[in-house]
């Protein structure tokens, strides 16, 4: 091994270290979320309601189950008391009482409607934010509960077997087989890389 490799190795493995906790610390939040006896911790009951509302506005039941269906709510509780620190709990807690003044009452007093139009609203306002300028905490809500409901959801049973394409023992090679027999157009179950 030369002195190039050397250093790409122990980079990595440095990247590793520093990752791997954060990522077990996900998972484990995962896990303690699909508990029979888990309850929210982190979240009042409003702001529980609140964030499965807008997460069954993001990946709402169809002929799937949606991200409520899925637990969402309650893994992103877990996330919040278990893997974010302080500073980052408050600005989503900041940011989750100014969405809720975004549509002039409280969100949950909107119709289903008014709800659906103020997250879209403000989900367009937070994508044409030029890259790296600072978004309305309002946007921001909506841009990090967007993330969150995503992750988990794609975390869960329902997520990785009923919406990606799955086979929890794969069989044959095909080396060379037109993409239309390669899931039926669903992404594979097993993604190499996740941005938050």
């Amino acid at each position: 091994m030369n002195r190039r490799e050397w250093l790409k190795s122990m980079s990595a493995l440095a990247v590793g270290a520093i990752a791997g906790p954060s990522l077990l610390a996900v998972f484990d939040a995962h896990a303690a979320s699909q508990k029979p006896t888990a309850k929210p911790e982190f979240f009042n009951p409003a702001q529980y309601s609140l964030v499965g509302a807008v997460s069954d506005i993001v990946i709402p039941r169809t002929d799937t189950p949606g991200a409520v269906d899925a637990g969402v709510p309650l893994f992103m509780d877990q996330l919040f008391k278990a893997v974010y620190a302080k500073p980052d709990q408050q600005r989503y807690l900041d940011a989750m009482a100014a969405f809720d003044k975004a549509g002039g009452k409280p969100f949950l007093q909107l119709d289903a409607a008014q709800q659906k139009a103020l997250v879209t609203k403000l989900h367009d306002q937070a994508i044409a934010v030029p890259k790296g300028g600072k978004l309305p905490p309002a946007a921001d809500f909506v841009m990090m509960t967007k993330k969150l409901t995503m992750l988990g959801f794609f975390l869960s049973q329902p997520g990785c077997t009923q919406v990606l394409q799955y086979d929890p023992v794969p069989a044959a090679w095909h080396a060379d087989i037109p993409l239309s027999q390669a899931g039926n157009g669903k992404a594979w179950a097993v993604e190499a890389e996740l941005k938050i």
